[in-house]
């Protein structure tokens, strides 16, 4: 529901986001409700098209979101549209073991650490 209250505070129609993100309107009102997860690749591509940074739409509040991102969020957003932001997300989600992910979390934190 997030996603519908921010696209209608920019005055954005469900068919116009479906037409930037390139899904059916369904598909937007299955983001909206809720009834489908959404991908990081697409959260960001969501969070462009309504000009809010990717922390606004996953604020489990709904209240926290102030207008203006961090440089943080700029360069988050800004990753996740590149082909290996992508690939890395897409691949990150089909991991179905939560055991597997804390892992693999801890082994690139460990890795960006060293750096």
């Amino acid at each position: 529901m997030l996603i519908a209250s921010l696209r209608r505070e920019v005055g954005m129609r469900q068919l116009d986001l479906a037409l930037h993100l390139n899904v059916s309107v369904q598909l937007v009102r299955k983001y909206e409700s809720g009834r489908i997860r959404i991908g990081a690749s697409r959260l960001a591509a969501i969070a462009t098209a309504l000009g809010v940074p990717i922390a606004a739409l996953v604020d489990r509040d709904g209240c926290n979101y102030q207008r203006g991102a961090s440089e943080e969020l700029t360069e988050l957003a800004a990753f996740l549209r590149t082909n290996e932001g992508t690939a890395l997300n897409m691949a990150f989600q089909r991991i179905t073991s939560v055991q597997v992910r804390r892992s693999l979390l801890a082994l690139v934190r460990v890795c960006s650490q060293s750096l």
